[in-house]
């Protein structure tokens, strides 16, 4: 697009958040999909989402090339493996949708030369993957040159006709408005909030002896699932492998710790390693018929626009919205928009499914945080940098023992999109919502929506 003024605004820091915990892998091969979508739409749409996918694989190459950007960006081929003989069945249907939509792949019968043992390989070829952080701060710095105006720790808080208002009260008046907030933070009048599921997903950086080989990008389908990367231009004495893994459903409120230390010994499992430099914990929107949200927000305003609900394959689709909404800006035409518009018909037995388990799944968490039993806020002892849930009378709230002070950070247990109760992450130091995935600092306030609004927070001396 040009001719445009464009302003940036991001709740936290650019470049944090999501963006920075990330596998970072570009590929059209997202799971079993292909057959899923022959199965649950039809031919067409399954090599039209093969289509947009690959599309935006070569945006963000040829973007790369424009500007010489430095992101490590390379092509290699995807890869999902099988370890169990009775699991190559699955491989061998989604296969046969590779051969019936015309998609370069083939299956292997233990064909690629691996540091652990498979049944079966899924080849997707040219797919890719590069460094998100070294790649997007070359674009800040194109988006700079072109006068692109960036706000940090500003967060939208509501919209009235063309203004948008910020949390701290500011306005900001638009002629159009790209809502891209991992959660839609407008999710109410979209009705957002029951059409996404939250998964919560794993990472671990290491060094190893035993690599795979550099051109591959792997995917486990059974056993622990695990993915697999490298990680190019670290400068280390042995190569740098990305596992990810361990995913589960946010309403089923995992331990963290616990997680990463599952996903340590599943990868050493896989190969022999060295260091371990990172680790990390992302959530994902998941939507009912595996296709992302992009386009207009609602059917009222032709001037506002989504893009959300990525099924944890976010690297081709960021791209793709803005392939598609500087299209329908414009007032062209766009191959792919019908297909991924919000308004789609997603399937009467997905949208079903959806729409029931979402609700009975949060009151079930809900129900059970309701049975737990919680320590009384006078009696709990907390060391420096923890927190806990406490009962404060006939009132759950949420304890933070500062670390640099003795102050006592007390806040409201209820997430204030919807209410659910907040579970304490003590890796991330951040209250979690088990329902839509908002997320807050020890301090209460939000890091993450759909939530808008802090929480109530009372800060008390050690000896109050």
């Amino acid at each position: 697009m040009r001719g445009h003024k464009v302003t940036v605004i991001d709740t936290d820091y650019v470049l944090g958040g999501t963006t920075a915990n990330t596998t970072a892998r570009i590929t059209a091969q997202q799971g079993l999909l292909y057959s899923q979508l022959i199965k649950q739409k039809d031919k067409e749409t399954a090599r039209l989402y093969y289509d947009s996918q690959m599309a935006a694989i070569e945006e963000l190459e040829a973007i790369g090339k424009k500007h010489n950007l430095d992101g490590d960006f390379r092509r290699v081929d995807g890869v999902i493996y099988v370890e169990e003989e009775t699991s190559i069945s699955e491989l061998e249907t989604e296969a046969e949708a590779y051969q019936t939509l015309g998609i370069d792949g083939t299956l292997l019968k233990q064909g690629i030369d691996l540091p652990f043992e498979t049944s079966a390989e899924l080849v997707m070829r040219n797919q890719a993957e590069f460094h998100p952080l070294k790649y997007l701060k070359g674009i800040l710095e194109v988006l700079e040159e072109k006068g692109v105006t960036i706000y940090e720790h500003t967060r939208g808080k509501s919209l009235d006709g063309d203004m948008l208002t910020t949390n701290d009260g500011n306005n900001i008046h638009f002629k159009n408005i790209i809502i891209a907030t991992h959660f839609p933070f407008l999710d109410y009048q979209g009705f957002y909030f029951n059409s996404f599921k939250i998964s919560r997903s794993y990472g671990l950086v290491v060094t190893t002896s035993t690599p795979p080989p550099e051109n591959v990008s792997l995917s486990g389908h059974d056993g622990p699932s695990l993915t697999t990367r490298h990680i190019i231009g670290r400068d280390n004495e042995h190569p740098t492998l990305l596992f990810g893994g361990m995913g589960h459903m946010s309403y089923m409120e995992k331990d963290m710790i616990d997680q990463l230390e599952k996903l340590r010994l599943y990868a050493d499992q896989k190969t022999i390693n060295e260091e371990r430099f990172y680790a990390y914990r992302a959530q994902d929107s998941m939507t009912a018929d595996s296709l992302p949200f992009i386009g207009c927000f609602d059917t009222k305003h032709d001037n506002r626009f989504v893009a959300a609900g990525f099924n944890k394959y976010g690297m081709t689709n960021v791209v793709l919205p803005s392939m598609i909404i500087s299209d329908l800006i414009e007032g062209s035409d766009n191959r792919y928009h019908e297909m991924v518009s919000p308004h789609r018909n997603k399937g009467v037995l997905q949208q079903i499914k959806q729409h029931a388990t979402t609700p009975m799944e949060s009151m079930s968490v809900e129900a059970k945080n309701m049975l737990k039993n919680y320590p009384n806020i006078d009696d709990v002892e907390l060391s420096a940098g923890e927190g806990a849930v406490v009962k404060d009378g006939m009132l759950k709230k949420g304890l933070y023992k500062d670390e640099e002070n003795n102050e006592y950070y007390v806040v409201d247990n209820r997430c204030t999109h919807m209410g659910c109760s907040l579970s304490w992450n003590q890796p991330d130091k951040t209250w979690d919502c088990p329902c839509h995935g908002s997320r807050f600092n020890f301090k209460g306030n939000v890091i993450e929506g759909p939530a808008t609004e802090d929480l109530d927070v009372e800060i008390k001396k050690d000896n109050d």
